[in-house]
């Protein structure tokens, strides 16, 4: 499996993966971890969050506004070894199920959002890669 190592952030990847780090003008980035299918990972750092339950049901409601209909089960799991409040969020459009599980992960004194989706279309060779990617990650503060 090939290895991420960057700006703090460590994590390994299934082979033939896209990893791109984008940078905003005020240095601000994120990393985008694309399957060859439809799935994928997004890590972003999002600053000093108090409550990171409070972050992902205010992610979650974003969500909500584009698809009303989702269904929501609050979950937490470990992230870089950091307990990583969040939701998995399942919802319909063009007549496929797609599943985002949005996770907040604190790293010092910053917090980061882990979100991944995949669609049922996804092989279950992707969501094993998303579950993976995720549990590998370490952020050095």
């Amino acid at each position: 499996m090939p290895w991420y190592d960057k700006d703090g952030l460590k994590f390994h990847y299934p082979e033939g993966w896209a990893v791109e780090r984008e940078t905003d003008e005020e240095g601000n980035w994120q990393v985008s971890i694309q399957s060859p299918e439809s799935a994928f990972v997004l890590i972003k750092p999002v600053g000093p969050i108090e409550d990171l339950e409070e972050a992902a049901e205010v992610t979650l409601d974003a969500l909500r506004e584009d698809y009303p209909d989702l269904e929501d089960e609050e979950v937490e799991e470990l992230i870089g070894g950091a307990r990583a409040p969040g939701y998995d969020a399942t919802f319909t459009s063009l007549d496929i199920v797609t599943t985002c599980q949005i996770r907040f992960v604190r790293a010092g004194d910053d917090a980061v959002l882990v979100m991944s989706q995949y669609s049922d279309m996804d092989s279950d060779d992707c969501q094993d890669g998303l579950e993976r990617l995720r549990r590998s990650l370490s952020f050095a503060v």
